[in-house]
């Protein structure tokens, strides 16, 4: 079950099919965004039609991060590995290309990690990103991630194989 945040500006809810149309418009369509991701950039809004189905039939937690301001669907944030035996998990997320550099990612990333710490009794919790793509490494720092280091070669995206920064941050970590 994923339940609903809230954070001044944004409301993060799951997705449902019914996002399909706004979801492919602002962001799964988009090159920009899928550069340095390992998903390609959705083709038809029946690709993400079949991505948000899955999504609701599976136990993954995935938020849809929804602008109050205008009550738009901007992008998403994802728990994309649970490891409960070593009481980690692994974050990723997207956002349209027309929201970045506004904060939004950064604001939403930081409630995910207050929540998971708050209701879940998860240790670690971590993200990488692709080098070449520092503004990803920006948002983890923003909100209160540790830079770990780059595994050379480590990764698999849209780019092909690439360096990864690798950034964390443990329950002992937050005051």
């Amino acid at each position: 079950m994923v339940e609903t945040l809230e954070t001044p500006r944004l409301t993060l809810r799951k997705m449902t099919v019914a996002d399909s149309e706004e979801v492919f418009e602002n962001w799964t369509s988009s090159e920009a965004v899928a550069r340095y991701l390992t998903w390609a950039p959705h083709s038809s809004v029946d690709i993400t039609k079949d991505w948000l189905t899955f999504q609701e039939k599976s136990d993954t937690v995935d938020w849809g991060i929804i602008l109050k301001e205008t009550n738009q669907l901007i992008g998403n944030i994802s728990v994309i590995e649970d490891k409960p035996k070593i009481k980690s998990k692994t974050l990723g997320y997207a956002l349209g290309e027309k929201f970045w550099n506004q904060g939004y990612m950064s604001e939403s990333l930081t409630k995910v990690i207050e929540f998971l710490f708050e209701t879940t009794d998860v240790n670690r919790i971590d993200a990488e990103h692709d080098i070449e793509n520092p503004g990803s490494g920006r948002v983890m720092e923003k909100s209160g991630m540790t830079f770990e280091g780059i595994l050379r070669k480590a990764g698999l995206n849209n780019q092909g194989i690439v360096d990864v920064a690798f950034y964390s941050i443990l329950r002992s970590d937050r005051v």
